[in-house]
């Protein structure tokens, strides 16, 4: 047997669906493919308290459906034909769970909720027998309620659709929102009005309706009816009072729903059900193309420029902290050699005052250890000077780099001050006794000798009085003479050797200083190359990134416009159908 032209349209369909993620059109398409043939499945919607078991009563003219203060049931209601009544409430594994029809409600109700799928009442009706299945919808709520999700659930497999609103008041938005996605789903919808006989203003309401359905975009018409006047008319066989119900309106269009002959009904229904599902589709196919166009929401040309700038920008602070890690070295170099030279030369001065007043030979022994006590406080300050320094150049260096990382650690070595020798003690030469005396008998010599041949011309003797005590005055002036000499000696001595310690100190620890800000520097300049290195990989990485996304993205976007075409050619193509299909004329049913 050759396979219906919709069958193939809808089984694209429903591909793409599940392809593209959405279950749920898939499985309301699924669900009108499986659907039997032959007979009308009329769902009547409404939201709470607008007559909608009144309405299913008054059609059927029996108390099937809960109405006024009892509780409705949480799942659909279908009601078809059936010799006696009976009903079942039917469990999630198509479990049948049979139970009375006047205690239906009171069944579903005790029942855990989530457990039933739906309630199959059966009736002996006329209007039913020629298949028709009406079907009592949950009243629709809150937008994401269960209740309104069972309710709507029902579109999957419905031939025509109920709406019930009640005539106190106008559609609503969310009326008419309710209405405009039943008729995208459903080709078949009518407005049923209630509650007429207690609204003298219906007809002002039923014509607001009908402009509200037609600015919408609702091909739906507007049957005002009264249930209460309905059953009044029954009770009595009134034909006239049941005219003025508005039931033999909305019964002929629910006998035209059954008359129509099931291969165009199934073709028509799959082809709104096929572009309801396309449309949904595409809008989010189209939303997907979009996102994957904008991408971050830029074009290519801009994030590649995006990333040159980048580029230069860190080509250009490699520059500054380079040269601003060179230029501040250097000053701290000459700044560090500067400090311990200066502190050195008061070292010295206090030296030379030292000396100059004292004898080494008395004072050396306090000076010695003062002497490496200020070498050693100057070493340390000048170092310690160095190192805080040199993390003042780390910050900002680290600011020039801009960009905020760990530093390394720049402590600078122990600067050694603790191991500097002790000064050693200079040769000093006592001025002993016996020098002392025999400096004073040269010195005398001279002095007796003079002052003798002088006296001898006045005829003293060559040894006298004033000979012996000019011998006595040179030896004293002698004597005296010769120790202010040792003693500059002695003073020059210490001076120099102090001097000499002095100066090696310096040089020693000069150089430390220097190699420690050069190890500094290296550290420095090896911690921000390799971060410049890692910054230059990760704009290159960035960079491809960019090209293969940009790339990748305009590959999704083409593969998301051909889907997109593909599904307006299948929406196009159940559109075609679904003409064909309803220009057949239905057959007219007894109502």
């Amino acid at each position: 047997m050759t396979a219906p032209p919709w069958l193939e349209v809808l089984d694209e369909t429903l591909d793409a669906c599940r392809t593209h993620g959405r279950e749920d059109l898939a499985l309301r398409l699924r669900r009108r493919r499986d659907r039997p043939s032959g007979g009308a499945r009329v769902a009547v919607l409404g939201f709470p308290k607008q007559g909608k078991g009144y309405l299913v009563n008054a059609v059927l003219n029996a108390p099937v459906c809960a109405v006024g203060d009892a509780p409705t049931p949480a799942v659909p209601v279908e009601i078809g034909y059936a010799a006696e009544p009976a009903a079942a409430l039917i469990g999630h594994a198509d479990e049948r769970i049979p139970v009375a029809v006047e205690r239906m409600s009171g069944e579903v109700g005790a029942r855990p909720a989530g457990s039933l799928r739906r309630v199959e009442v059966g009736v002996p009706r006329e209007l039913l027998s020629a298949g028709l299945v009406l079907v009592d919808t949950p009243a629709v709520g809150e937008p994401r309620s269960a209740r309104t999700a069972a309710a709507l659930d029902v579109l999957a497999d419905a031939d025509a659709v109920v709406l019930v609103s009640d005539a106190t008041t106008p559609l609503s938005p969310a009326e008419l929102a309710l209405a405009h996605h039943v008729r995208t789903w459903c080709p078949h919808v009518v407005l049923a009005l209630t509650k007429i006989d207690v609204c003298p203003s219906w007809r002002a309401v039923a014509e607001a309706d009908r402009a509200a359905l037609s600015g919408a975009g609702i091909d739906a018409p507007v049957l005002p009816v009264s249930a209460t006047v309905r059953q009044a008319a029954a009770k009595t066989g009134d034909q006239e009072l049941n005219a003025r119900s508005g039931f033999p309106e909305l019964l002929s269009w629910i006998a035209e729903q059954v008359a129509r002959p099931a291969e165009r009904s199934d073709a028509l229904l799959a082809a709104v059900s096929v572009r309801a599902a396309a449309a949904e589709l595409v809008e989010t196919l189209r939303t997907r193309a979009e996102v994957a166009g904008q991408g971050t929401g830029v074009d290519q040309t801009t994030l590649l420029h995006r990333a040159q700038r980048k580029a230069d920008e860190l080509r250009r602070r490699n520059t500054r902290w380079q040269n601003l890690l060179s230029d501040e070295i250097a000053d701290l170099l000459s700044d560090a050699e500067y400090d311990l030279r200066e502190r050195t030369r008061h070292i010295v001065e206090t030296i030379d005052e030292t000396f100059d007043r004292g004898d080494p030979a008395k004072v050396w022994d306090e000076f010695g250890p003062w002497l490496d006590e200020e070498l050693a406080k100057a070493v340390e300050t000048n170092y310690t000077w160095a190192a805080d320094r040199a993390e003042w150049i780390a910050q900002a260096v680290t600011v020039s780099f801009g960009e905020q990382y760990d530093l390394p650690d720049l402590r600078l070595a122990d600067s050694g001050a603790d191991l500097i020798g002790e000064v050693r003690r200079p040769r000093i030469e006592r001025f002993k006794v016996g020098q002392k005396l025999f400096t004073g008998l040269r010195g005398s010599y001279g002095g007796v000798l003079m002052f003798g041949l002088v006296t001898s011309l006045a005829g003293l003797p060559l040894i006298n009085p004033i000979s012996l005590s000019a011998g006595a005055a040179f030896a004293a002036k002698t004597i005296s003479d010769e120790g202010g000499m040792r003693r500059q000696r002695r003073q020059a001595v210490a001076k120099m050797t102090a001097q000499r310690h002095v100066d090696d100190v310096y040089l020693r620890f000069s150089k430390d200083c220097r190699d420690a800000i050069r190890g500094a520097q290296r550290k420095l300049r090896d911690h921000f190359t390799a971060l410049a290195d890692e910054l230059s990989e990760q704009l290159a990485r960035e960079r491809e990134t960019i090209i293969a996304g940009s790339a990748e993205r305009e590959r999704r976007t083409m593969r998301l416009r051909r889907e997109i075409e593909r599904l307006a050619s299948l929406h196009q193509r159940a559109g075609e159908l679904g003409l064909l299909a309803g220009r057949t004329a239905p057959r007219e049913l007894p109502a």
